[in-house]
């Protein structure tokens, strides 16, 4: 930064030198007015005198030349330091806003939008490195070019030069009262880009839901919205900067008219020499273009400390805490006694006043209607939130003084819908656990009970799966992430309603291959689906964020309640589809 600050400034000086070459030659070598300077004075005496150079002006051409390359030199070294520091700093930020992202609690992304963490990604850090490439560069510039040219003009003729400063304050309130009136406009600009990249994220998403419903023509409507309100706000800032442009330009062209019309009476009166003029006239376009061009930068600067704005609200969200925490040896023994919780933004409890016990190694299912809070109950089990009131003790230890990492290790979940990477169904399986073997793998998807459906394609474990697994169906989706899952050989294993999109002989055999298991990890279904719930060592049923009933499927059954007419209504169900 330091070295691109300094070319900067010595390109500046070399651009102001060469009219004062072209001055110092029209006034003492061409109409040989005698040298008051003794600094320049020495200069052309080592030159060979103004005598001799009158005879060589290829000397001065020659020197003009020389004053360029040196300058062309500088603007190179500049620009190339410029793309350094801007790039190598960006490349840092990126670094740095995915590594926080990543590290960001469960609850903020589902709060936030994706879209907008992608354009904020992207948009926002392009817009800074802009800034830190060009603009910061170009500022640096025009503040020395001021400040050196006015210097200069006043050492040549001081009531000359007050004339030339005349409108230069108004230019630069100008463009400060341009960037302060305008910065919402940017803003809104850029507010709206972030919802047109948001519903293209969401459409693109969920296009298999589109095309399903016949819903184009909306998600069309729907995206020609967005693009026309961006179109408008853009619009309406690119008017902004179009009048900006005009109005400054005829500031600063009343401005070169009165140096011209006021360097004339200086010379008819015998108080300018035609180089100083000359030097006037340069120095003049050289002064008004950059305070001009201020304006696009402090426009320019007003986006991006929006951006910086954006990417700040990101870093000032407070990072989950991973390293901190003990690492007891967890068997899975799980206790929730008397644990309510609620969502942030909420007002009232998801889960009240809920109390069990789970054994190590048991297989428990939690039944129970959607919107009863049962996956609510699990994201608290691993951490991805945080209890309202209560205690969960894993192995006797409070779930808040576990590693979290350490946690998520031991705890695995396989959710209602899966994520897979755009990867082969091998890379997805061996994703959290890459010292597995290719034997563990294959195990791991014969107990999910997709080995043979793997085996069967022309690849195998190598066949690529679609962004998010879109060429799989869904019951072959699940059965990956249950495979995915058991891989890790976590001690506590929960099954979010994954087991849903499977037929229900699979459900039953997946759930078989577990059992064998049960001695290695304790396991807890999340389901609405008596069959995947009745062979549990023990049944929880969930209503309204509390436990109404629990037993095994045979107590339950007995009972009245809720277990019970799901069961009546599931049976009656399959015996109809049996008789029909």
């Amino acid at each position: 930064m330091a070295l691109m600050i300094f070319f900067a400034v010595f390109a500046v000086f070399l651009n102001l030198l060469s009219p004062l070459v072209f001055s110092y030659f029209i006034d003492y070598v061409i109409d040989l007015k005698p040298i008051e300077n003794p600094l320049t004075a020495a200069v052309f005496d080592l030159l060979g005198g103004t005598a001799y150079l009158r005879q060589h002006l290829w000397i001065g051409g020659l020197l003009v030349i020389c004053i360029y390359a040196l300058q062309s030199l500088s603007l190179f070294l500049r620009s190339y330091l410029s793309g350094k520091v801007s790039e190598d700093m960006v490349y840092r930020l990126r670094n740095d806003l995915y590594r926080h992202l990543q590290r960001l609690p469960y609850s903020y992304h589902v709060q936030s939008k994706s879209g907008e963490l992608i354009q904020k990604c992207t948009s926002d850090v392009d817009t800074i490195r802009r800034v830190f490439g060009n603009q910061l560069q170009q500022m640096i510039r025009s503040v020395c070019i001021v400040i050196i040219a006015c210097v200069i003009l006043f050492r040549i003729n001081a009531s000359l030069a007050w004339k030339a400063m005349i409108l230069m304050p108004v230019l630069f309130l100008y463009a400060y009262y341009f960037y302060k009136r305008n910065q919402k406009a940017f803003l809104d600009s850029d507010e709206s880009e972030a919802r047109l990249t948001a519903a293209v994220q969401e459409n693109l998403s969920g296009i298999r839901v589109v095309k399903a419903f016949g819903r184009e023509a909306y998600e069309i409507e729907r995206f020609e919205k967005h693009n026309d309100e961006y179109r408008d706000l853009t619009f309406r800032m690119l008017k902004l900067l179009g009048r900006y442009w005009s109005s400054s330009d005829v500031i600063s062209m009343m401005q070169t008219l009165i140096v011209v019309f006021a360097g004339i009476f200086e010379a008819r009166r015998g108080n300018l020499t035609v180089g100083n003029f000359f030097v006037f006239v340069n120095y003049e376009g050289m002064i008004l273009w950059p305070l001009r061009q201020l304006g696009r930068i402090l426009a320019d600067f007003g986006k991006s400390s929006v951006s910086m704005d954006r990417l700040i609200d990101i870093f000032n969200a407070k990072e989950e805490d991973l390293e901190s925490g003990e690492k007891p040896e967890i068997r899975g023994e799980i206790d929730f006694d008397h644990v309510s919780f609620r969502y942030d933004d909420g007002n009232t409890n998801v889960l009240e006043d809920i109390t069990l016990h789970i054994d190590p190694g048991d297989t428990v299912a939690i039944i129970g209607p959607t919107g009863s809070g049962k996956s609510s109950l699990v994201h608290l089990l691993s951490a991805l939130y945080d209890y309202t009131s209560g205690s969960i003790r894993i192995d006797g230890h409070e779930l808040r003084t576990i590693n979290k990492e350490y946690l998520r290790k031991n705890v695995g979940i396989v959710l209602q819908e899966p994520f897979l990477f755009s990867r082969s169904i091998y890379e997805n399986i061996h994703l959290n656990n890459t010292s597995a073997k290719q034997r563990d793998v294959e195990r791991a998807a014969s107990i999910a009970s997709v080995h043979r459906v793997i085996t069967e394609f022309d690849q195998g474990y190598d066949t690529m799966v679609g962004e998010r697994g879109v060429t799989l169906s869904g019951g072959q989706k699940q059965r990956i992430a249950i495979a995915r899952t058991i891989l890790n050989n976590n001690r506590i294993l929960i099954f979010d309603d994954s087991l849903s999109a499977v037929d229900t002989e699979t459900d039953a055999e997946i759930r078989r291959s577990i059992a064998n298991l049960n001695g290695m990890m304790t396991t807890i279904i999340i389901t609405q689906r008596v069959n995947s719930a009745q062979d549990a060592d023990r049944i929880f049923v969930l209503e309204d964020g509390r436990i109404t009933q629990q037993g095994t499927h045979q107590e339950l059954i007995k009972q009245e309640g809720l277990y019970k007419r799901i069961y009546e209504i599931q049976s009656s169900y399959v015996k109809g589809g049996e008789q029909a």
